[in-house]
């Protein structure tokens, strides 16, 4: 069955919009039961008024017709409409969640920071807000991030001493690192863009000192390059290069040679004992990270536009999505596992084929199993032609929690399109349709080869 933004997720905003008024109209008796005792007659009660904001927010679903920027709009306008309705918190809160999917991070932050007047500690917000502006490129917002940050670490080790003292064990103590070692890292990485070297290195040395990682070996290497530490850098780098990061991706490792290679001639004149120097690092550093290797960071971790993520071909080969940036892309995600799934698969084929190559849209098949040893079969007994690669990671940016999901982004890189499930009727029309609305625009360049 078909679920979109009008369906699924309209009924679960419905029943979060729904639970707030709860407390003023009580809780309606379960169908079907009765009073211990007899209820004196009553004349026939009085239908009860239509709820006007109940049905603004129903017009604001049916009209949106599965545009996220459209429902965007609609929801802004509820709120200038009524301006002390009692899910004012509620619309905004939903309004971030859309713009997030949606990928549009000014929208996050105009009504994120309206939110956060209300609650000034929600972790999930002070995360969103700090994504947001990780993608603007002034010091103001870099100055929020910092404070955002901040309090996001406060909040965090309070959690973890919590849960710590509540579970009486380590149990979770190293997811809880990983995530109070991210927040550091971040916050470094605010303060190096904002050209504050002492306290980036500052971040970063408590982040790696609480879970190490090879890209935050890497981040201390350049900072200590750049302050002229170059013995200091080169000590970092082969920590980076060395470290078993399975999330890892050929082009960061590959850069991380050419750092430790240019600073190692720099200072030798030659290559000449570097490779001992590697197995010796390597020697020194496994012991210190026994016990965490059984799992990776995830790939693309830590980057917040779908556009700087870097899929996995079925052979393997890196497929960069800044490629596909100022053009229209349609991603499905599936997984073999998935009965819907087959039937999508063979409907975009067809939404594809009405669409010729030079028209500006582009198409990926994403696959989503965890386990990805049958997938090369699955491909070849369903015969598909479009493009295919591993989604690693894309699904868990853009919350899919359903599949198959289809996804249609703009030139802008916005998301105006969303459907969960599939209706086989409908899906072919629908699509089509929604992607010439999107194509409507200036004429993009041709997509790069898959």
């Amino acid at each position: 069955m078909k679920s979109g933004f009008g369906t699924r997720r309209g009924l679960f905003l419905r029943f979060i919009l729904g639970a707030c008024l709860l407390a003023t109209i009580g809780r309606p008796p379960l169908w079907g039961s009765q009073a211990v005792t007899k209820p004196a007659e009553k004349a026939p009660a009085t239908p009860a008024a239509p709820d006007p904001e109940q049905t603004a927010l129903d017009d604001a679903f049916r009209s949106a017709q599965g545009n996220p920027q459209v429902l965007i709009k609609n929801f802004e306008d509820f709120l200038v409409r009524f301006p002390q309705s009692s899910r004012h918190d509620a619309v905004l809160r939903t309004i971030c969640t859309y713009a997030e999917e949606a990928n549009a991070p000014d929208v996050v932050l105009q009504y994120g920071e309206m939110l956060l007047e209300t609650t000034p500690n929600d972790p999930h917000l002070l995360t969103l807000l700090m994504d947001a502006l990780a993608r603007q490129n002034d010091q103001p917002s870099r100055t929020r991030a910092i404070e955002y940050s901040s309090r996001l670490i406060v909040i965090a080790e309070g959690q973890r001493d919590q849960a710590a003292a509540a579970a009486g064990n380590n149990h979770g103590a190293d997811q809880w690192a990983e995530r109070i070692a991210g927040i550091y890292a971040r916050r470094g990485g605010f303060y190096r863009d904002s050209d504050d070297l002492d306290k980036a290195v500052a971040d970063y040395e408590k982040s790696y000192a609480i879970y190490p990682t090879a890209r935050v070996a890497e981040q201390l290497g350049d900072a200590a390059l750049k302050k002229g530490d170059s013995a200091r850098a080169l000590d970092y780098y082969l920590t980076a290069f060395v470290f078993p990061d399975k999330g890892a991706e050929p082009g960061s490792r590959q850069e991380i040679r050419r750092k430790l290679g240019s600073l190692y001639v720099a200072q030798h004149h030659s290559e000449q004992g570097l490779g001992d120097l590697v197995l010796s690092h390597y020697d020194t550093l496994m012991p210190q990270l026994a016990g965490r290797l059984s799992a990776g960071p995830l790939p693309n971790a830590g980057r917040h536009d779908p556009f700087d993520y870097v899929l996995q071909r079925i052979d393997g080969t890196p497929l960069p999505l800044a490629g596909y940036r100022g053009k229209v892309l349609v991603l499905d995600f599936w997984a073999t596992w998935c009965g819907p799934c087959r039937v999508q698969g063979k409907l975009i084929e067809k939404v594809a084929g009405g669409f010729q190559p030079d028209s500006g849209a582009s198409f990926l098949s994403l696959n989503t199993d965890q386990d990805r040893s049958g997938v090369p079969a699955f491909l070849k007994q369903q015969g598909w032609t479009l493009p295919v690669a591993y989604s690693q990671g894309l699904d868990e940016l853009l919350n899919v929690k359903a599949l198959p999901t289809l996804v249609i982004f703009d030139r802008q890189g916005r998301v105006v399109f969303r459907q969960d499930g599939v209706d086989p009727g409908s899906f072919v029309d629908e699509v089509s349709r929604h992607l010439r609305e999107t194509l409507g625009g200036p004429s993009p360049g041709s997509a790069p080869s898959s």
